[in-house]
């Protein structure tokens, strides 16, 4: 038996449980699908843009990354330091190539 994280939020992840565990499962498909189209947009916009979206991560992504890698992507301070952005696009790029919006090279 499991429920959604978010009752409002057709995309977020199910939480199941038993009685020694809990599972996570987000269907990621949709994200993907919008990475692919920012990635096609990307590759036709203009190359002098001083900003732009890198990623689309999922709630489950989030939590993967911080599972595995120990960054906390929603922490107040997470994007204040520059060290953290640059392992964030290399596990992206690395692990999560697929939720990238940009067609940016390897950092």
């Amino acid at each position: 038996m499991g429920f959604k994280s978010q009752d409002d939020n057709a995309n977020s992840f199910v939480v199941s449980q038993d009685e020694k565990n809990f599972n996570l499962e987000q269907n990621v498909e949709h994200y993907k699908a919008y990475a692919e189209q920012q990635r096609e947009l990307d590759s036709v916009a203009h190359s002098g843009r001083k900003y732009r979206s890198f990623a689309i991560l999922p709630d489950i992504v989030c939590i993967d990354i911080l599972t595995k890698y120990g960054l906390d992507i929603h922490a107040q301070d997470f994007m204040s330091n520059p060290a953290n952005l640059t392992k964030l696009k290399h596990i992206i790029m690395t692990d999560y190539p697929l939720l990238q919006t940009s067609n940016m090279k390897k950092v």
